[in-house]
C-alpha cells in the first residue's frame, strides 16, 4: 500500500515538471547570471586578445565572462565590441559615461587600463549601478592592436582619431596632414570613411552620454573639449577636469590642441559633449598595473559624477551626408 501511495505519489510530481513552461531551470536565477556563449566572431576575437595578454604578461583576460554587445566590424572583419552597466533607461540612463580605449593600436597600455576597468566594475559589489550607465568599448580599433607589431592607424592606413565628420575636415585635414607627412596620422580619403569611427559615433548617438572618456597614451596629460569651461554648462564640467587631477595625484591638466577629424573636436567641440582625453604616461605594458592604480580613482569618480545633460539629441546628427546607420546598431548580446 505504501509503495502504491509512493508511486502515484512520484508520478504526479514528475508530471508537473513535464507540463509546457515549467521545467527544472525556471527556477529564479541570481541577476548575476553566466553571459551568454560567445559568438563565433567574437570568441575569435578573444583568442586572439588572449595571445596579446599572454605576449605582455597581464594574465588572462578571461574575455568569456563580459557580456559582449557586437554589432558592427571592421574592414577587416574583426568584431567591434563593447559592454554596458546599468539599464538602457531612466534613471540610469540619465547618467551615462561613455569610455573608449585601444583608439590607436601601438597605444599599449589604454587597452590594459579599460580591461582592469571592467573587472572593477563587474567583480566589485560595491559598485551599484541604478543611477548611472557606464558604456565602455576597450578595443576600439583591434585590428591596429591585434598585429604582430602594433599601429597607430587601422587596418586600411587611416587614423580614426583624424577621421570624425568635423566642419574643418574637408578644408584642414589633408592640408595640415600633408605639413607633416606622417603616414601613421593619415586622416583617410574622406570622413567618416571607417568602421572603427562609425562605431564610436554611433555609441555617441545611441546612448547620448553626459561625458566621453578617450585613454590614450604617452603624452602625461588630462586634456578637455567641450562646452567652455567658464559657462554655466561647463563649470561641473571643469568641476569634474578639476576632481579627476586630484583622485591622481595632481596629474597635469592641459589645453592640448584639437584637430580635423579628432573625436575631441566633432564630440566636444562641434556636440557640446564634455570629453576627456586621459593620455597615460607612457604605452610600456610592464606598467599597466601601476596606471591602474594611479588612475583607477579618477575614472570612478567621474563614472559616478552625475553631471547634466547638455546636448539635445538633435544636435548629434554628424555633419556627413549619409547619417550613420543607427538602427542598425541594436546590439545583441555575444
Amino acid at each position: 500500500m505504501l509503495k502504491t501511495i509512493f508511486g502515484l505519489f512520484l508520478c504526479s510530481s514528475l508530471a508537473l515538471f513535464s507540463l509546457p513552461g515549467i521545467a527544472e531551470t525556471d527556477a529564479p536565477v541570481p541577476a548575476a547570471s553566466a553571459p551568454a556563449p560567445l559568438s563565433p566572431a567574437v570568441a575569435n576575437f578573444c583568442q586572439k586578445l588572449e595571445t596579446k595578454f599572454k605576449e605582455y604578461n597581464w594574465g588572462e583576460p578571461r574575455c568569456e565572462d563580459f557580456k559582449w554587445n557586437h554589432v558592427r566590424n571592421s574592414n577587416l572583419g574583426t568584431p567591434l565590441i563593447w559592454v554596458t552597466y546599468g539599464d538602457e533607461a531612466p534613471p540610469a540612463s540619465e547618467n551615462t559615461t561613455l569610455i573608449l580605449c585601444g583608439v590607436h593600436g601601438d597605444e599599449i597600455t589604454p587597452v590594459k587600463f579599460c580591461w582592469d576597468l571592467m573587472r572593477e566594475l563587474k567583480n566589485n559589489p560595491d559598485h551599484q549601478f541604478k543611477d548611472k550607465q557606464i558604456v565602455i568599448a576597450p578595443l576600439v580599433a583591434p585590428d591596429s592592436f591585434f598585429v604582430k607589431r602594433p599601429t597607430r592607424f587601422n587596418g586600411r592606413g587611416v587614423d580614426v582619431n583624424r577621421n570624425f565628420p568635423t566642419r574643418d575636415w574637408k578644408a584642414d585635414a589633408h592640408r595640415k596632414w600633408r605639413l607633416v607627412r606622417d603616414k601613421r596620422k593619415f586622416p583617410g580619403h574622406s570622413a567618416a570613411s571607417e568602421q572603427e569611427t562609425v562605431f564610436q559615433m554611433n555609441l555617441i548617438l545611441r546612448y547620448k552620454p553626459n561625458k566621453v572618456i578617450s585613454v590614450h597614451a604617452p603624452l602625461t596629460l588630462l586634456d578637455y573639449d567641450g562646452p567652455r569651461l567658464t559657462s554655466p554648462d561647463g563649470k561641473p564640467a571643469k568641476a569634474l577636469l578639476e576632481q579627476m587631477s586630484a583622485q591622481s595625484s595632481g596629474y597635469k591638466i592641459s589645453n592640448y590642441p584639437i584637430f580635423p577629424g579628432s573625436l575631441g573636436n566633432w564630440a566636444g567641440k562641434e556636440k557640446h559633449i564634455p570629453t576627456y582625453t586621459l593620455e597615460l604616461p607612457n604605452s610600456d605594458p610592464r606598467d599597466s598595473e601601476k596606471f591602474w592604480n594611479l588612475f583607477k580613482g579618477a575614472l570612478l569618480v567621474a563614472v559616478d559624477n552625475k553631471m547634466k545633460p547638455v546636448v539635445e539629441e538633435s544636435k548629434l546628427v554628424p555633419m556627413t551626408e549619409e547619417k550613420p546607420k543607427v538602427a542598425e546598431d541594436k546590439a545583441t548580446k555575444n
